[in-house]
């Protein structure tokens, strides 16, 4: 970055000082974030490689304490330069800003697999223009919190997800609803940036100061290249969509949209959107033609495209004997379908007539990182060199040290870090609950436990399972002999006799996970839950 541009007096003002300043802490407060990350991979290395150690007698590799390579591809990606500089790279950062000049350092593009085998493009900033656009958004995001519709949900401090299912959940308390509902295909990488800058700087639907433009501006045009290809200093430019790795783009998603919640909102019915993931609901065919007309318009402004495939179109909502159910409608002497649908997958919950559930897909996620756990925790043998095992890990009194880890670790991930006793204790009255986080943080809304109690079951039997086979393979494959453990020892943790270390070796329940979760929501409200962070408000 070059030299700060000199100061002329009656050009910055006191409350250009004070703006250096926030761009100053901004720039710490991130680089320590980043630095703190990295603290917490290195100590995950290392506990790792002892938990090689103990668990199979071997000496692990020592794991690398080197800095990521990309740190040194330029200056502004070092935390400890940018915390020993922030005062002069906010300084020049404010004043390029003023004089618009700023331009962010090239990103770098990383590739992260999805799910369906395609890669999610995400950029990397360098710390001082992350830490800018951190900045930019929260204050803009504030400035405008009035100005944006009231059903839309995403990234606000005053909003979350909780209240966008609460109110689709209400919504839907009519006899007859249509539900519309599109997929935008790759919504973030494909605005076109003379809609937004028509919505940002033209049309002056928000509040934005002339620096905070020169920055929108400037990330929505930077420059950045992959991972593989950057120290060879050849860049793209972003022509379209907004800059995903920095939190300017969620503010930008927002305003993105803005005009299509205008256009929804004069419409009959409702909807809620929560970033690019929009539900109409209307109580007439011809409103829901009206809404669908709504998001093909917005589409040709905004240059977006909607992903057919995906989408349900317009759906009549059922699935109870009081609720209408068709297979054709009739519109101005039009005909058409009419698929009738029982209930709503949205924003990880399930809506039906009867209540709000969790859905099918998120079921499989939940057991597929429980499954995850287990294989790590019991069956790490197998992919070692040599199938070695560690014999001290079993033992008189605590059984199986490898379980006892397995059910914590499961127990960390439904409850969030609270102990089974603290759980208990808030279901007797006892005691409050400092918060709800972690998997039970997404249970208070959900209506019915059935799910739970089947959930209960699937991880009784894939514990019991679990055991009863590593029980063997220790047998076979090492002479290693542990009992095998019945279900009610499972549930109960009495299996665990070993007084030297205090542990809670019981199964963690998804009931009592939900009924708490429930309790903590009718008594105290939604304050104190926390969704998911990737359905918050983050910092990048």
């Amino acid at each position: 970055m070059a030299a700060p541009v000199p100061c002329t007096g009656a050009r910055y003002s006191e409350g250009d000082t004070i703006l250096q300043e926030l761009i100053e802490e901004a720039i710490i407060r991130k680089a320590q974030s980043v630095l703190r990350n990295r603290r917490i991979d290195r100590a995950i290395s290392f506990k790792n490689a002892d938990r090689y150690r103990k668990r199979t007698g071997l000496v692990p590799g020592i794991p690398s304490e080197a800095d990521p390579a990309w740190w040194n591809y330029h200056p502004h990606f070092d935390p400890a330069y940018c915390i020993r500089h922030a005062r002069y790279l906010s300084r020049t950062i404010w004043r390029k800003l003023q004089d618009n000049l700023y331009h962010p350092v090239p990103a770098i593009q990383f590739d992260l697999p999805k799910p369906d085998g395609s890669h999610r493009k995400i950029m990397a900033f360098a710390i001082p223009d992350s830490a800018l656009a951190n900045l930019v958004h929260r204050k803009a995001t504030k400035r405008n919190i009035n100005l944006f519709s009231r059903l839309s949900y995403a990234y606000r401090p005053d909003q979350n997800v909780f209240d966008a299912i609460l109110n689709l959940s209400k919504s839907l308390d009519s006899p007859k609803s249509y539900i519309v509902q599109y997929d935008f295909s790759k919504y973030f990488d494909t605005i076109d940036h003379s809609y937004i800058r028509k919505v940002l700087f033209e049309r002056q639907l928000f509040l934005l100061p002339e620096a905070e433009r020169n920055a929108i501006n400037s990330f929505l045009k930077h420059e950045y290249a992959h991972i593989s290809t950057y120290s060879h200093n050849v860049f793209d430019v972003r022509d379209s969509g907004v800059p995903q790795g920095s939190s300017l783009s969620l503010f930008l998603s927002n305003a993105a949209a803005h005009e299509l919640d205008l256009a929804l909102e004069k419409l009959n019915g409702t909807f809620v959107r929560f970033a690019d993931d929009v539900v109409a609901v209307a109580h007439s065919y011809s409103d829901a033609l009206a809404i669908s007309a709504a998001f093909r318009d917005h589409c040709n402004l905004a240059g977006l495209k909607i992903n057919y495939d995906k989408s349900p179109g317009i759906l009549l909502f059922g699935g109870s004997p009081e609720r209408e159910m068709r297979t054709f409608t009739i519109d101005t002497d039009d005909g058409d379908q009419l698929e009738t649908i029982s209930k709503i997958d949205y924003l990880g919950h399930s809506i039906t007539a009867c209540g709000v559930n969790i859905p099918s897909k998120s079921i499989k996620r939940i057991k597929s990182k429980i499954s995850s756990i287990v294989h790590k925790n019991l069956f790490l043998h197998r992919r070692n060199l040599g199938d070695s095992f560690n014999p001290l890990r079993v033992g008189p009194g605590f059984t199986d040290w490898d379980l006892t880890t397995c059910i914590n670790e499961i127990r960390k991930y439904i409850y969030g870090a609270l102990r089974e006793s603290q759980i208990d204790g808030f279901l007797s009255d006892a005691s409050k609950p400092p918060y709800m986080r972690g998997l039970m943080g997404f249970f208070p809304l959900i209506t019915d436990p059935k799910t739970f109690i089947e959930l209960d079951g699937w991880l009784l039997n894939i514990i019991a399972r679990a055991q009863r086979e590593r029980r063997r393979m220790l047998s076979s494959n090492f002479g290693v002999s542990i009992p095998v453990l019945t279900k009610k020892e499972l549930i109960s943790g009495s299996w665990y006799q070993y007084p030297e270390i205090r542990n809670d070796a019981s199964l963690p329940s998804f009931v009592r996970a939900w009924r708490a979760a429930r309790k903590y929501y009718r008594r105290y409200g939604l304050s104190g839950i926390e969704p998911p962070r990737y359905y918050s408000l983050n910092e990048y």
